[in-house]
C-alpha cells in the first residue's frame, strides 16, 4: 500500500491480540513477529515488529505493530 492503513486491535481474555479490523474485515494473525528497525544510525530511529495476517477471503497481508502499540495493514502478497 502507498500508505499503511490503521487497524483495529481486538484482543482476547487474556489481552493477547487475536483479530485485526481494517475497515469491518477480520484479519487472523499467521506468524510473526519480525522486527525491523532503521534508522538508528541518523536519529530516524523506526522499529516495527512485523506479522503475516489472513484476511477471511484467503488474502495474505504484511501487517505491523509500532512501539505506541497501534497496528497497521502494510500491504498484501501477490
Amino acid at each position: 500500500l502507498e500508505q499503511p492503513q490503521l487497524l483495529e486491535a481486538l484482543r482476547d481474555a487474556a489481552g493477547h491480540v487475536r483479530t485485526l479490523r481494517p475497515a469491518g474485515r477480520e484479519l487472523a494473525l499467521l506468524s510473526g513477529p519480525e522486527r525491523i528497525q532503521s534508522g538508528w544510525w541518523d536519529g530516524g530511529a523506526i522499529a516495527r515488529d512485523y506479522y503475516v495476517a489472513r484476511h477471511r477471503n484467503g488474502a495474505e497481508c504484511w501487517v505491523f505493530v509500532d512501539p505506541a502499540e497501534r497496528w497497521f495493514l502494510h500491504g498484501y502478497f501477490a
